[in-house]
């Protein structure tokens, strides 16, 4: 069975939204810098943020300060023409800081992610984002940060599942 250009171009397009949010959850830089193309621009109406570096700049700069980033995405709408897309992805991006044993900050941010897409070079890319912030909320809540099995880094167990398949190890 052939697939078509526009569900091959959806796929690639999704996997690389979700390439953005791995990117911030498990600081990646050179995954997340991957999402644009070497000349995309975004606007996510932060003064003096223009660049995908800025922002990566901007997110590392936390790095301290938070102890776990969740980007989980939603209702991702793309529509395709030729080398050329567009799309919607809601976001509730989420972080957090302990700030006690049994008690961490939470900030959620509900956004939207409006992006345009070209293909060059081989490759889906986002030309331009804009991000819409719907609410943001922070708040303590009760808590704690479990650092016994995921990390914050390409120390996590998920860069070893996909190390063994493309080096073709056994799982696990």
């Amino acid at each position: 069975m052939e697939v078509s250009h526009e569900v091959w171009a959806r796929e690639a397009i999704r996997q690389q939204l979700c390439n953005y949010g791995r990117g911030v959850d498990r600081r990646d830089r050179d995954l997340l810098r991957s999402v644009w193309h070497e000349d995309g621009t975004l606007d996510y109406s932060m003064p003096g943020v223009t660049t995908p570096d800025q922002l990566i700049d901007l997110l590392w700069s936390t790095d301290e300060k938070t102890d776990v980033w969740l980007h989980p995405l939603t209702a991702i709408s793309i529509e395709v023409q030729g080398d050329r897309a567009a799309s919607e992805a809601y976001v509730s991006a989420r972080s957090y800081r302990s700030t006690s044993k049994t008690h961490v900050r939470e900030n959620l941010i509900h956004a939207r992610y409006l992006d345009g897409w070209s293909y060059r070079n081989g490759r889906w890319a986002i030309d331009h984002r804009v991000a819409i912030t719907d609410i943001r909320i922070t708040r303590d809540i009760e808590g704690e940060v479990w650092r016994s099995q995921g990390r914050p880094d390409k120390s996590d167990p998920s860069y070893a599942v996909f190390t063994a398949l493309r080096e073709g190890r056994p799982f696990g």
